[in-house]
């Protein structure tokens, strides 16, 4: 005789890049193991991997994971982990003063991702500018664990994420130029320019959320700002 089949619950989702919706089931035991064995390896690749993995069997519509933005995975799999596990996080939290670990919790929904109301152009002068895309899932997956830092992949993440250049005459497409032209476009900013490009991913959304505590040791009033994936998860 066949054991019984346990049926999820479905929820709805919207991806903060898009605002499109879509309905997610909440993970499986078999799928929590396999993230949990990539976390216990401490190899990027493979958490980059197993996250993916899960992220694209919980969720039920028809969508590229790979070609989601970095925040968009966050957001997706806080979802995934409110609605599979609970809907609030216990977390070790330094006080400013005294550097005492507090246990502070989070409830999920304090938790959000900001997209800014922009079109993602940047002026490099008067009339020559570039349109950027936020890196994507593939993007940073991609990146050498032992070079993330580099300047070689701060470049490399840049080409990536320049859509198009254009100036008085035209628009020329990345992808069309291709990445021997668009190197050499990049090594030809000036220092200020460049930085005006870097401001872009600095300021890129992700998950935020601020939170207040008293210090258990010395009742100092905090207040800290928690800030991507890995904030709320270590």
């Amino acid at each position: 005789m066949a054991l019984p089949k346990l049926n999820s619950a479905s929820y709805q989702t919207t991806i903060p890049s898009t605002g499109q919706k879509v309905t997610f089931r909440p993970y499986l035991v078999k799928e929590e193991k396999v993230l949990m064995i990539a976390l216990e390896s401490n190899d990027q690749k493979q958490i980059v991997r197993a996250t993916e993995e899960m992220i694209s069997s919980c969720i039920l519509d028809d969508i590229d994971v790979n070609s989601l933005a970095t925040f968009d995975i966050e957001s997706l799999f806080l979802d995934l982990r409110s609605k599979s596990v609970g809907e609030s996080i216990g977390l070790k939290v330094k006080c400013d003063q005294c550097e005492t670990q507090n246990d502070v919790t989070v409830n999920f929904d304090e938790i959000s991702v900001d997209v800014p109301d922009e079109n993602n152009v940047i002026m490099l002068t008067d009339s020559v500018g570039v349109e950027m895309r936020y890196p994507s899932f593939d993007d940073v997956s991609n990146i050498d664990p032992d070079k993330e830092q580099s300047i070689e992949s701060a470049f490399d993440i840049i080409m990536k994420c320049i859509v198009s250049v254009f100036d008085d005459d035209g628009v020329y497409t990345a992808k069309n130029e291709g990445p021997k032209q668009m190197k050499e476009f990049i090594e030809s900013l000036n220092t200020q320019q460049f930085q005006n490009i870097s401001a872009f991913f600095e300021n890129m959304p992700a998950l935020k959320s601020v939170i207040s505590f008293k210090c258990s040791n010395c009742s100092a009033e905090n207040e800290t700002e928690l800030r991507g994936l890995q904030s709320f998860f270590t």
